[in-house]
């Protein structure tokens, strides 16, 4: 990953409100809801593994929409 490409920049940021999101709201996941984050982080991992940096911000924008459809329940 080189970290001067902008998507790489966005997977950044968007890793870093992932993060938040699951530190502010980890209390409230149920056990499916939690299995789905650890799965959809190692998704995006993988991709980052893979230098696929545009599947891997494609993930991590799914997986920011699903962690605030979780705080909005």
């Amino acid at each position: 990953m080189d970290d001067l490409d902008p998507k790489s920049q966005e997977v950044l940021q968007l890793s870093y409100e992932i993060v938040q999101l699951i530190e502010q709201n980890v209390d409230s996941f149920n056990d499916e809801e939690t299995e789905e984050v650890i799965t959809s982080h190692e998704t995006i991992s993988f991709f980052l593994e893979q230098d696929n940096v545009e599947r891997a911000l494609v993930e991590a924008q799914s997986l920011k929409k699903y962690l605030i459809k979780l705080t909005q329940k």
